[in-house]
């Protein structure tokens, strides 16, 4: 079967999934499956997605290394509940295939990475070997993260975003995107504004979630906590990073403050009594409280109870 069949035929995703129904993965940690050390930092990672990855960590001579190791490693017993992911090599690279016949038979694998993505036709050829490679019988369904480098997928990220319901992330992959654009980031990124608030905004609109850029200059811990500050204030889901210790830095900024999280519990009451009482919209605190903002509060509490909150006390 040629590349053009595999990339056809699918059904796209062209209603947006519930919130209350989407993976939120307030972080990422890459891995170099060619790096035993960081392959077993990663078994005891409280890191929300584990992503083996089989491209741009992997220098090109340890390639092959890399393909003999990532079965071993997907069924290494681990400490945490992680979601286990791989990333492929990129589409038309020349190791995809290879890849995905290599990994889609283990049962341990909950998500693919799918860097490069430029249209919906990468997309449609991962999933076309999804279900020539993979049984998935008995187990999770393979979900899908697309990788927004280039400004040809910015273009395109609209038909990206609703081409399969497979797909329920998009990422924003940052050193490839400065190259490709000639950005040149400076303190505050403002550079990237455009092209971060696309991602966000394309994953909104069509049911996704969407996890930021990544940070690979060692910043300081100051540095990095606004970082994820600012990234949540995007409206991004979370975060990716290389560095096991960024991870607890990522999970508290993608948690909602105390304040925002009594603003929550505050509209899902007043928005049930006045269920009970068949009245509309009403003033809490000088603001309007009404069906958007009771679906503001809903996922507001779901991500308070993804980080530990014991929000049902505070509902009670």
């Amino acid at each position: 079967m040629t590349r053009s069949q595999l990339g056809t035929n699918l059904i796209p995703n062209t209603e947006a999934q519930p919130a209350d129904k989407r993976k939120i993965r307030r972080s990422l940690l890459f891995v170099d499956v060619s790096n035993e050390e960081n392959v077993q930092r990663s078994l005891s990672s409280n890191t929300d997605l584990v992503i083996y990855d089989l491209e741009d960590c992997v220098p090109l001579d340890h390639k092959q290394v890399a393909k003999d190791n990532i079965i071993r490693i997907l069924n290494l017993e681990r400490t945490t509940n992680s979601e286990i992911g791989v990333r492929i090599n990129s589409i038309g690279s020349g190791h995809e295939v290879e890849d995905l016949k290599l990994v889609l038979p283990s049962d341990k694998v909950e998500v693919l990475l799918i860097p490069k993505v430029e249209s919906p036709s990468d997309i449609h050829f991962v999933c076309n070997l999804i279900d020539l490679y993979a049984t998935e019988e008995g187990r999770k369904r393979i979900r899908l993260i697309a990788a927004v480098e280039t400004s040809l997928a910015m273009m395109n990220i609209r038909e990206i975003a609703q081409c399969s319901d497979r797909l329920d992330t998009l990422m924003f992959a940052v050193e490839d995107y400065c190259i490709n654009s000639e950005s040149t980031r400076s303190a505050g990124f403002p550079e990237l504004y455009y092209a971060r608030s696309l991602v966000s905004n394309a994953a909104h609109a069509y049911g996704l979630e969407s996890l930021d850029m990544i940070n690979i200059f060692n910043p300081t811990q100051a540095d990095f906590e606004e970082e994820c500050k600012q990234g949540y204030r995007m409206g991004f889901s979370g975060k990716q990073t290389s560095d096991p210790s960024h991870i607890d830095t990522i999970h508290k900024a993608y948690c909602p403050d105390e304040e925002t999280i009594a603003r929550a519990v505050a509209k899902i009451k007043d928005f049930q009594a006045r269920t009970k009482e068949s009245l509309g919209s009403t003033m809490l605190d000088n603001k309007v409280t009404d069906i958007p903002y009771f679906k503001w509060a809903e996922r507001i509490l779901r991500r308070a109870r993804i980080s530990g909150v014991d929000v049902d006390s505070l509902l009670a």
